[in-house]
């Protein structure tokens, strides 16, 4: 009898352990992490006509190099506002308490250069970051950022704030 009752756990065991492994391998199958299986994936190039109707005049959401999420809103008259989110780590040496976001304010302008690369220059409160051209591909509902059309070239993604 307890054979018989082993049996009938691990069945539903079985079945969680298989979803659990779709659950985990549904979030790679989506993450690109360079130019090139962006491409392979299906992913377009915007123009900046395309950047300017999908992009400008809504907020977006991503990550930054450095780990920090961002909030920001290309506007249509060249200006770029928003935030940036910092989770402190244990450690650091800050006066805000581990694990607590900081919250900084982002302001800047951008442009389109003759290579169709959105070109922003941006201060996160009084650090000047540096002026950057980026490519914009898009793969169904989410966007991408990349220094180059390179295939090897790393992405960050972006998704429009619901």
């Amino acid at each position: 009898m307890s054979l018989l009752l082993r049996q009938e756990k691990a069945v539903p065991l079985t079945r969680l352990v298989l979803w659990l492994a779709l659950l985990a391998w549904v979030p790679s199958a989506i993450a690109q992490n360079n130019v090139g299986e962006l491409l392979d994936a299906g992913a377009k190039k915007l123009s900046p006509e395309e950047f300017r109707q999908d992009v400008v005049q809504r907020t977006m959401v991503g990550t930054m190099p450095s780990g920090a999420r961002v909030e920001l809103m290309y506007a249509a008259s060249g200006v770029v506002q928003g935030r940036s989110y910092q989770t402190i780590q244990p450690g650091t040496g800050t006066t805000v308490l581990p694990g607590v976001a900081a919250i900084a304010s982002l302001d800047g302008a951008w442009t389109v250069d003759e290579r169709g690369r959105i070109c922003t220059s941006m201060v996160i409160e009084r650090t000047i970051l540096p002026f950057r051209c980026q490519y914009w591909f898009k793969l169904r509902d989410a966007y991408f950022i990349a220094d180059s059309e390179d295939r090897g070239a790393k992405v960050l993604q972006r998704t429009l704030k619901e």
